[in-house]
């Protein structure tokens, strides 16, 4: 049970036993009427409408809270749907990512295979420059010996 209920059901009997204790019949005055009426009954009327009042304010209050719930719930639903959005754009970046790094080792791959390739080049210019060398000297040191 609510706490708040077994103290208000507590109040409840304070009032009526002592509604019950001051039965006796009073004359009130509201405004310019002058009428009798028993003091039970005015203490009960007085108690029920302070409840009526409470309720009334508590009413407002969930009220409030209900709608601050709700509103809170739909930003939640927001947000996580914009998370749902950013991890499957987080998958994609990484398959992307994962296909730029197999094309990066595939260019190295053929970037190694191409240095390759111009060091061997290098390695022949060299040699046939040598040969180009030794024929150029060796041409040039026939004529003077037909001499």
């Amino acid at each position: 049970m609510r706490i708040g209920f077994i103290i208000s059901l507590v109040f409840a009997i304070l009032v009526a036993l002592f509604g019950i204790q001051n039965a006796a019949v009073i004359s009130v005055n509201f405004f310019s009427t002058k009428f009798y009426i028993s003091l039970a009954l005015i203490i009960f009327v007085s108690a029920i409408i302070g409840a009526i009042i409470v309720t009334l304010f508590g009413l407002q209050k969930e009220f409030k809270l209900s709608r601050g719930n709700k509103r809170l719930t739909k930003q939640a639903d927001n947000y996580q749907t914009k998370f749902g959005n950013y991890q499957n754009e987080n998958s994609s970046l990484k398959i992307e990512n994962e296909t730029f790094k197999s094309k990066t080792e595939s260019l190295q791959i053929i970037i190694d295979a191409l240095e390759t390739k111009n060091k061997t080049f290098n390695d022949e210019i060299t040699s046939l420059n040598n040969e180009i060398e030794r024929l150029n000297t060796m041409s040039t040191n026939e004529p003077n010996t037909l001499k």
